[in-house]
C-alpha cells in the first residue's frame, strides 16, 4: 500500500526513502536529477514550456513512463493508474530502477562531470529528434 500526497511534501526526504518506488514528476530539470540521484524511476507529467522535453528525455534513457494526454490535451486517471501500477508493481518498474540505479550510481561516480555528462545526452537527444522530422 502507498501514500499519495497531493500537497506540499519534503521531496528529498520522500525520494530518499527505501519504499519509494516511483516518483510522479511535472519533469522540472531539478526533480529530474533529484530523482537520479536517488535512483527512483520517474512516472512523467509534464505541464509546459521545457518539461515535455525533458520527459521525452528521460523516457528515451530509460528511467521513466510519460503519462499521455489524449487530442484535447486531458490526463484520464485510468491510464494515471495503469502507469502507476505498471511502475510500482511489474516487470516495467523493476526495469526502470535497474536502470535508474545505473544511471545514478554512475553520475555519483562522476560527481565533477555529471553535468559534461547531462549536456553530452540532450545534445545526442536533439540531435536523434531533428534526424527524425
Amino acid at each position: 500500500m502507498g501514500i499519495v500526497l497531493d500537497k506540499f511534501a519534503p521531496q528529498l526526504r520522500i525520494l530518499n526513502h527505501t519504499s519509494t518506488g516511483g516518483f510522479i514528476s511535472h519533469c522540472g530539470w531539478n526533480s529530474v536529477m533529484e530523482s537520479i540521484d536517488f535512483g527512483v524511476p520517474i512516472i512523467a507529467m509534464p505541464m509546459h514550456l521545457y518539461q515535455p522535453m525533458n520527459a521525452r528525455l528521460i523516457v528515451e534513457l530509460g528511467v521513466a513512463v510519460e503519462i499521455v494526454r489524449d487530442d484535447d490535451g486531458k490526463i484520464h486517471k485510468g491510464e494515471i493508474a495503469e502507469i502507476i501500477k505498471g511502475v510500482i508493481a511489474e516487470k516495467t518498474g523493476e526495469n526502470l530502477r535497474g536502470k535508474m540505479r545505473d544511471i545514478s550510481k554512475n553520475l555519483k561516480s562522476t560527481r565533477g562531470e555529471e553535468m559534461d555528462v547531462v549536456a553530452k545526452e540532450i545534445i545526442n537527444f536533439l540531435k536523434n529528434s531533428a534526424k527524425l522530422k
